[in-house]
């Protein structure tokens, strides 16, 4: 091992024992390019330079964690995956609910930054299901592992906003910007469909039950060993035939094709099979539906 990587292990290790984050759990590559931000930043020579910084500046963490954890979203973003969810997935969950005699709907966008990815969910459920689900219990939870993320979530405040065609922008955004400052506010019936907790998926996840998982963009920053791990507690975590979405450049291990069926291949949507059906082995069998 190289000096250069003895000292990369060194800042790692610094950054566990510091701030709880285990860095082996991200792609090496990923890693040292979103840190190499921060050497650049503080004018470090190298890793170990760099530490040394963090001892003498623990303040600079968190601009080392906003750095690691840095999400890009935007309102409806991939505009075909909302549409398939609008029209194929959350009709099959209101058609399974309603046989269990139950009423209720949980979505859970993990890794949910700024807010944006649950807020849609909820403005695409009241536009287009609002009276078929009147009088429902409807929760949806967004977390993030970034607590600055999830303060600016929780005030609804945007520079930059957008909506599915058909939606009308005023009934959901108040405009509270001046002429060369945009800014858009959610309106309060909306922000308040949608609960935001801090979540770190390095723990064991939540052992609540979700209907639809968004878990988009968030396995590429780990290795397969830790995805793996963490799909198999979403599966854990997901109701009977419940859907799980994922980014566009994210597949699941081979590991786990006998616990999900890739209903809709191009927009990465996959259903928990049923116990039987994945004793049966038949998840690799299927035609998906978007194929």
């Amino acid at each position: 091992m190289s000096s250069e990587e003895k000292d990369f292990s060194l800042l790692k290790r610094r950054i566990y024992l510091d701030r709880g984050l285990d860095c082996d759990q991200y792609k090496e590559n990923y890693l040292k390019r979103r840190i190499s931000v921060r050497l650049r930043a503080t004018r470090s020579a190298d890793y170990l330079e760099y530490l040394m910084y963090l001892k003498r500046r623990p303040e600079e963490y968190k601009y080392l964690m906003d750095e690691i954890t840095i999400n890009v979203t935007q309102f409806f973003r991939d505009r075909d995956v909302y549409k398939k969810i609008c029209e194929e997935v959350i009709p099959k969950i209101i058609e399974a609910r309603k046989e269990m005699g139950s009423r209720s709907l949980r979505v859970w966008s993990a890794g949910c930054s700024s807010g944006e990815e649950p807020y849609s969910m909820a403005m695409l459920l009241d536009h287009f299901y609002k009276g078929e689900l009147t009088n429902w219990n409807i929760r949806i939870v967004g977390s993030d592992f970034d607590k600055n993320s999830l303060k600016r979530a929780k005030k609804g405040v945007y520079a930059d906003i957008d909506v599915m065609d058909g939606m009308d922008r005023a009934r959901y955004f108040q405009d509270i910007g001046a002429p060369d400052t945009p800014a858009y506010k959610l309106r309060d019936d909306y922000r308040y469909m949608v609960r935001f907790e801090e979540a770190n998926f390095f723990k064991e996840l939540t052992k609540r039950r979700f209907d639809l998982i968004l878990f988009r963009n968030v396995l590429i920053y780990f290795d397969r060993r830790m995805q793996s791990k963490i799909l198999s507690s979403i599966a854990a975590t997901l109701s009977r035939e419940g859907f799980l979405v994922l980014g566009k450049s994210e597949t699941l291990g081979f590991e786990l094709r006998e616990k999900f069926e890739p209903l809709y291949p191009r927009e990465r949507i996959f259903r928990l099979l049923k116990e039987n059906e994945q004793a049966a082995g038949i998840a690799g069998r299927r035609k998906p539906a978007g194929s």
